[in-house]
């Protein structure tokens, strides 16, 4: 070992020193003891008592974790003679100031006004074992620990450790106590909230994940093998969560929503690994415990008491068996199979009762709900290459979800006179059968074809379209013909047909309604289109140190059998990419990409429910009663540039970055008959063009990126940059945001600021050091 290894090696044991001793202060207990035999298993024994200690895992964790070295590290032969050893040292100290939305430029980050993130990657290969290791973010809530290693031909295991965050909005306010729980009482008592809101509580939107998964693959006797993994991921923060005070209407609540998930994964395989054929048998087993499944809350529309209460996602369990098969064939040609089938269960307690302005009681014949969804999915593919000009893929897919769950009569006096309703179970089933065909032709000509047909059936689920059937047709032709050019077309055509029927209402007012409208208007998701899309593209590289790469794709989507609904959509998107080397100095790159998103739909406002005329093209039309169109327009464009100058080559080199990414969206609405729009209010003063949404979903982010590399001496590398980022958002739906609560006897709501003014600018100084060994 080098003397700069064992440097780093004294690093870790001071580090895993001073934490056991702390740990056991704080636990009572201390780690389990490992003699060595050689010095391979020593190192190894440190840098996995490291990985376990600075990963701030729990000590239940931590035990469980080093158990496995005590088992697998001593398992490794002596040090060989012939080995390899290698890895680096990281720590990059950084100042940052943000304006604006800490929040959202933080939203997957954690980046500290002065943080200091440090690291480690190191690498043991000999001939018959080989153990690596990696360390990120070390202390922050973005730290990654993770540990590969294995014997050659005989095992194989891995642990990894990721912390991820979420960040949603810092410093959002709300009258509620018991933020984090599934309880929330008004601060101030019975009464509605002051529209003061200095007095409210404030709270952070955030959610980290933990994530904790390890495994390992055994070599039985040939050809067989065993895998084992098991992983545990933990949710915990607040989110906004949107309801109405009253059913329906009401004020608006934004709820802070406690966030306690669990969820654990095991999974086995067994498998026979040789040629010609290759089998595995696997079982997967996943349980989704969310330790809050229901809120209760202060509605302030409610009744005395003002207390409510909603569900949130129930726990659940998932179970899976699999098989997957593969077998080579004769005429060069591979058959491979995958068979799974899976079942989800959930279970959840029922309210009997709901809230307007007063507690409303109601019947229902079961107070838990039973979930149970049932998949088979099945798929078989045959690739073949008989002779040298001809490529095929012949392929089957079967999937077929379920739903077995309770279904649960509901009786409301108040609503249908009584009427009982039932919760409508929604299954599917799609089957697919395909062929992929590819031909080189003469001229350097490659030529790839392909058809598919799929069919999805909803049965009764789904009325208004029980079945629909879809044709794909896809061609694309490459030439290599020259040393310099590679150009690419191709073409994709979807034609979708469908059944069309009438939705299953509950009550008979909503059915009439829907038997009026439904010979009219189509949902898009599952109606018939025509789908074209045609894409171009070429890669020319004139000289060795110039590249570019252009492309374009249209996609034309039309619903020409729509009379309400979504009627056509049609996206342009086009891209330039280059790269040219000056000398060997200089290094440019740079891109261009577009894209303009146009829609159109045509709709109708109809009067509140039994509706018993919905023809757009009949003669009815007045305020409450008329036609409307939309045209949506959502355009993005960016670009971006990086040099690389290489001032002393393999010594000095500066790096400059810049992005500029931008979004303008906007909403041309047509009311197309002059009643509607003198209903306005106040009467007069709504026109077609002041009803428009010019600003939708419109942002810009910039970013820029300047640092000079160093590397003074071979192994060591050192890094001084500067990062800017500045993200601006306009949108009229988020315009003009207060945090006002509702007043007294009208609709309005009571905010949280989640989301709100998510601009920002960010200004980030860093200095790196990173050591090589």
């Amino acid at each position: 070992m080098d003397p700069a290894s064992q440097q780093h090696l004294l690093v870790i044991r001071d580090i895993s020193g001073n934490r056991n001793r702390q740990q056991k202060q704080d636990d009572g207990a201390e780690l389990p003891k490992l003699s060595f035999s050689n010095p391979w298993q020593q190192w190894s024994w440190f840098a996995w008592t490291a990985l376990c200690e600075i990963g701030g895992l729990d000590m239940n964790v931590k035990k469980i974790l080093v158990s496995i070295g005590m088992i697998i590290l001593p398992a490794f032969p002596a040090l060989a003679e012939n080995n390899t050893f290698e890895g680096d040292v990281q720590a990059t100290g950084e100042i940052s100031n943000v304006s604006g939305n800490k929040a959202k430029f933080n939203e997957y980050s954690d980046i500290r006004k002065n943080g200091l993130y440090t690291g480690f990657l190191f690498k043991f290969d000999s001939d018959d074992f080989f153990i690596q290791g990696l360390a990120s973010d070390i202390g922050y809530d973005t730290q990654h620990y993770r540990l590969d290693g294995g014997e050659y031909g005989k095992f194989k295991f891995y642990l990894d450790y990721n912390e991820i965050p979420h960040n949603y909005t810092f410093g959002a306010k709300t009258f509620y106590n018991g933020v984090g729980t599934n309880v929330l009482t008004n601060k101030f008592g019975a009464a509605l909230p002051t529209a003061d809101t200095s007095q409210w509580n404030q709270l952070d939107y955030a959610i980290r994940r933990d994530a904790t998964s390890g495994g390992f693959t055994l070599q039985l006797p040939k050809p067989f093998y065993f895998s084992f993994s098991a992983a545990r991921e933990e949710r915990n923060g607040t989110i906004p969560t949107g309801v109405a005070s009253t059913n329906p209407g009401g004020y608006s609540l934004e709820l802070p929503t406690p966030v306690a998930y669990i969820t654990d994964t095991v999974k086995a395989e067994i498998g026979y690994a040789t040629k010609p054929v290759f089998a595995s048998l696997s079982a997967e087993y996943i349980n989704f415990d969310n330790q809050n499944q229901q809120l209760f809350f202060f509605n302030p529309a409610g009744p005395a008491g003002n207390g409510d209460a909603m569900n949130l996602p129930p726990s659940n369990q998932n179970y899976k068996l699999a098989f997957k098969g593969g077998a080579q064939l004769p005429l060069n040609s591979k058959l491979n199979i995958n068979l799974a089938n899976s079942r989800t269960m959930s279970e959840a307690n029922l309210f009997n009762s709901y809230v307007t302005t007063v507690v409303n009681p109601i019947t229902i014949s079961s107070s838990v709900f039973h979930g149970q969804v049932d998949i088979q999915n099945y798929q078989a593919v045959l690739t073949s290459n008989p002779v040298p000009f001809l490529f095929t893929k012949i392929f089957y897919k079967y999937y077929d979800r379920l739903n077995m769950s309770d279904q649960i009569t509901t009786v409301d006096p108040t609503v249908g006179g009584g009427t009982p309703f039932v919760n409508l179970l929604f299954s599917y089933r799609i089957n697919s059968a395909g062929i992929d065909l590819g031909f080189k032709l003469p001229a350097r000509l490659y030529l790839q074809t392909g058809y598919s047909y799929v069919r999805t059936d909803r049965e009764a689920q789904r009325g208004d379209l029980p079945e629909t059937r879809d044709n794909n047709y896809t061609a694309d032709l490459t030439w290599r013909g020259s040393d310099f050019m590679t150009p690419k077309i191709g073409y994709q055509h979807l034609q979708r047909g469908a059944d069309h029927g009438v939705l299953n209402k509950q009550y008979f007012p909503d059915q009439a309604s829907e038997n009026a409208i439904a010979p009219y208007f189509s949902r898009y998701d599952a109606t018939e289109q025509y789908r074209d899309t045609y894409k171009a593209s070429v890669d020319i590289y004139p000289i060795d140190k110039l590249n570019f790469n252009i492309g374009y794709k249209i996609i034309m989507t039309d619903y020409q059998d729509t009379a309400l609904g979504l009627r056509k959509v049609t996206d342009n998107v086009a891209n330039v990419d280059a790269g040219y080397t000056i000398g060997n100095i200089i290094q440019l790159n740079a891109y261009v990409d577009y894209e303009a998103k146009r829609s159109y739909q045509f709709q109708r406002q109809l009067p509140a429910p039994p509706v018993t005329a919905a023809n757009p093209f009949g003669p009815t039309q007045n305020a409450t009663n008329f036609n409307w169109d939309a045209r949506i327009d959502d355009y993005t464009f960016s670009f971006g540039v990086n040099a690389e100058v290489f001032i002393i080559p393999k010594k000095l080199t500066m790096v400059f970055q810049y992005d500029n990414v931008q979004s303008n969206g906007g909403v041309d609405l047509t009311y197309l008959n002059s009643a509607a729009l003198a209903a306005g209010t106040p009467a007069g003063t709504r026109t077609n063009e002041n009803i428009d949404l010019n600003t939708w979903d419109d942002y810009t982010l910039r970013a820029i990126v300047a640092k000079l590399i160093y590397t003074p001496l071979k192994p060591v590398t050192m890094v001084a940059g500067y990062a800017y980022e500045s993200f601006s958002y306009n949108d009229n739906a988020w315009n003009g945001y207060v945090l006002v609560p509702a007043v007294a006897g009208t609709n309005g709501a009571f905010l949280t600021g989640a989301y709100a003014n998510p601009s920002y600018h960010a200004n980030v100084v860093f200095l790196s050091l990173n050591y090589r060994y």
